[in-house]
């Protein structure tokens, strides 16, 4: 075991350790890099490497991780910074005997130097492995889910699977589309062209979340720093792509996700709300990704981290997401005590907002 903090994650050691452990996209080695490059430097973060070779020196484990500060607090997160969706851990199956026991699970802890609070968000289906690896853990599951659409060999198939009045919602949105014009989804290759798509995404999307009086990332300059810098390593290579959905010529929607060998995950999406606010576009940029992955021969459409009721439409399935948490000094425990209470006020303040709004919408008495 060595702490490797100038480990380098477009290696190709790397690269064959990220295939054979089935992690997500969110590991990929050249996203990592742009997380480190990029926005590590803007948010005060230092790059913290842990790794395991075994005995003819092949790379068995890493543990990408960041030390950083909230106030006092000395903070270890697996490298996420915000913009990662998913944990998972970087491990060779071959090797699983390692978990086995506490040895490792000291030696990591050791290797890791001192700190409050260890933070390892949205770790999806099991925290097992974390909690083998890191001394001490424990884990929480988060009050959201994640969720996934399994998709069939066909386009017919899988609308054949969809509730038929949100199959017939979708319809008519395209039927009243079809008069401004044709419709094309195109995916940019052009690194040229990455700027001004981008630029794109984000203005659509500051117009819809200020409607919303939600917060955005992608608003933030450090952020979409990060997100414009991936998506130009992605036209020349992966792991995501940048896509626009046209009618009649004119960008309507752009989106970025992320792929692998399998599937897809949806991350970014921007569309025109305020000149095509009744067309339902943030649906249909879906069900054209969705399509597309079907078209590309792709086993799944991620809709990743939320329980938006849209999911449920689209046939996606809840998949359960934990945090893991290793408090090593009061200091630590209080910080995680905190964290837990900040968020469930949060939960509880959106509760009522979603309320407030439903309420608004409802017809009075006498009015329906």
């Amino acid at each position: 075991m060595r702490r490797e903090d100038d480990f380098d994650f477009t290696s190709d050691e790397y690269e064959d350790l990220y295939n054979r452990a089935g992690a997500t996209p969110f590991q990929h080695g050249r996203w990592l890099t742009t997380l480190y490059e990029t926005l590590a430097p803007r948010r005060g973060a230092r790059k913290l490497v842990v790794t395991v070779r075994d005995d003819r020196g092949r790379l068995v484990l890493a543990l990408p991780m960041v030390r950083r500060r909230e106030g006092p607090l000395r903070l270890l997160e697996l490298a996420d910074l915000g913009v990662n969706d998913y944990a998972a851990p970087l491990l060779d199956p071959q090797h699983a005997a390692l978990l086995a026991g506490d040895g490792l699970a000291r030696r990591v802890r050791s290797a890791l130097g001192g700190f409050d609070l260890l933070r390892i968000e949205r770790v999806v289906d099991s925290p097992d492995p974390f909690l083998a690896v890191l001394a001490g853990a424990r884990a929480k599951r988060h009050a959201y889910s994640t969720h996934l659409i399994e998709l069939a060999g066909t386009v017919e198939e899988w609308r054949a699977g969809l509730p038929p009045p949100f199959a017939r919602h979708l319809e008519r949105k395209y039927k009243r589309l079809r008069p401004k014009g044709e419709r094309r989804l195109r995916v940019v290759t052009d690194p040229a062209e990455v700027g001004p798509a981008m630029d794109r995404l984000r203005r659509f999307r500051a117009a819809r979340f200020a409607e919303r009086r939600g917060t955005d990332l992608v608003q933030e300059e450090d952020f979409y720093a990060f997100y414009c810098a991936a998506a130009r390593h992605s036209v020349r290579g992966g792991p995501g792509r940048l896509v626009v959905l046209e009618v009649g010529g004119e960008a309507v929607a752009v989106a970025f996700d992320l792929v692998d060998g399998t599937g897809e995950l949806f991350l970014l999406v921007g569309y025109d709300v305020e000149r095509l606010r009744n067309y339902s576009l943030g649906l249909l940029i879906v069900d054209e990704l969705v399509r597309d992955a079907i078209g590309q021969g792709r086993r799944y459409f991620d809709l990743t981290v939320g329980d938006e009721p849209y999911k449920a439409d689209f046939g996606a399935r809840p998949r359960p997401l934990f945090e893991i948490r290793v408090a090593r000094t009061p200091l630590g425990v209080a910080g995680m005590l905190a964290r837990d209470g900040y968020l469930l006020t949060r939960r509880t303040a959106k509760r009522a907002v979603l309320a407030y709004e439903e309420r608004r919408r409802s017809p009075g008495p006498g009015e329906g």
